[in-house]
């Protein structure tokens, strides 16, 4: 991870079994989020380290991410920010999303984990935090309506 000052953790817990979530997040698509309007991929392969996705938000924020890891066994993929236009207000950040098994009732937790650069302040944090809700809520809502 980044040596940081600064890191947002959001989660929840969905109600669809874990192989239908993972299959969602696992190619980094997060078009199942309100507010993207496309995720393009930028290379071979969604599971491939290295791959980069091209994500347009509604409000015309392009973003490209790099994968930096994907790990089947722990279910779980790493990102990072590679590009924002328009530019954010730190240096980098790297992402980490993992599923986890709910066996008590065949449900699934994400976590989803942000590590800023020093110099990301509370505006960034505080944005990436409400972002994440709003992304878990609509991710969510497209698995629970599925099932």
């Amino acid at each position: 991870m980044l040596p940081s000052t600064s890191k947002v953790i959001e989660s929840t817990v969905i109600k669809a079994p874990i192989e239908s979530t993972w299959a969602v997040i696992r190619d980094l698509d997060l078009s199942f989020w309100s507010v993207v309007e496309s995720s393009t991929l930028q290379g071979t392969s969604p599971l491939e380290i290295g791959s980069s996705r091209k994500i347009k938000f509604k409000d015309g924020t392009v973003q490209t991410v790099r994968i930096v890891e994907i790990s089947e066994l722990n279910r779980s993929i790493s990102y990072e920010l590679v590009e924002s236009v328009p530019p954010v207000p730190f240096m980098s950040s790297v992402n980490v999303i993992t599923v986890k098994k709910v066996t008590s009732d065949n449900t699934c937790f994400i976590e989803w984990e942000t590590y800023f650069s020093s110099d990301g302040g509370v505006e960034a944090t505080e944005d990436s935090r409400f972002k994440k809700r709003e992304a878990l809520a609509d991710l969510a809502a497209l698995l629970e309506n599925s099932n």
